[in-house]
C-alpha cells in the first residue's frame, strides 16, 4: 500500500508540473494583459527590411511608444517562440507580419506594414486610450 501511495504521489506531481508548464508556455502573452499593448512581429530573418524599419521607428519615437504602453515582441523564423505564436495567430509564409494586441489581449491589427505612426493613430481611436489621454497629467 505504501508503495502504491508513493507512486500515486509521484504521478500526481508529474501531472501537476506538466500542466503548469503547458499553461505557462501556452500563454506567453498573459503578463501583458491589461498592462501593455503588444506589437508582435514575425520576420524571416534579422535583416528583414520591414523589421529593421520598425525597430528604427521605435527608437526614433521612443517616448510616444512608451506613452502608449507598447511593448515589441520581435520574432525571427526558426525560434521556438516564433513557432508557438505563429501557430496561435495562424501566421504562415516567409513575409513580414505585424500584429497589434490591445491591453484586453484582443487582436486589433494584422498587417504586413511596419508603419509605427499608423499604429499610433489606430491606438488613439481606441476607447481605453481615450480614457488614458484624459487622465494624463502633462
Amino acid at each position: 500500500m505504501a508503495k502504491f501511495l508513493c507512486c500515486a504521489r509521484a504521478i500526481a506531481l508529474a501531472i501537476n508540473l506538466l500542466a503548469t508548464n503547458l499553461s505557462v508556455n501556452a500563454e506567453p502573452l498573459k503578463d501583458y494583459l491589461w498592462v501593455n499593448r503588444v506589437i508582435i512581429t514575425f520576420s524571416n530573418s534579422e535583416s528583414n527590411r520591414d523589421r529593421r524599419l520598425l525597430i528604427q521607428q521605435i527608437e526614433q519615437y521612443e517616448c510616444d511608444f512608451r506613452k502608449r504602453d507598447l511593448v515589441h515582441i520581435d520574432l525571427i523564423q526558426g525560434s521556438d517562440q516564433y513557432k508557438r505564436l505563429s501557430q496561435k495567430f495562424l501566421i504562415s509564409g516567409d513575409e513580414f507580419k505585424l500584429l497589434l494586441l490591445g491591453k484586453d489581449g484582443e487582436l486589433k491589427l494584422n498587417t504586413n506594414s511596419s508603419d509605427l505612426l499608423g499604429i499610433f493613430s489606430l491606438i488613439e481611436t481606441m476607447p481605453m486610450r481615450k480614457r488614458e489621454i484624459q487622465n494624463e497629467k502633462c
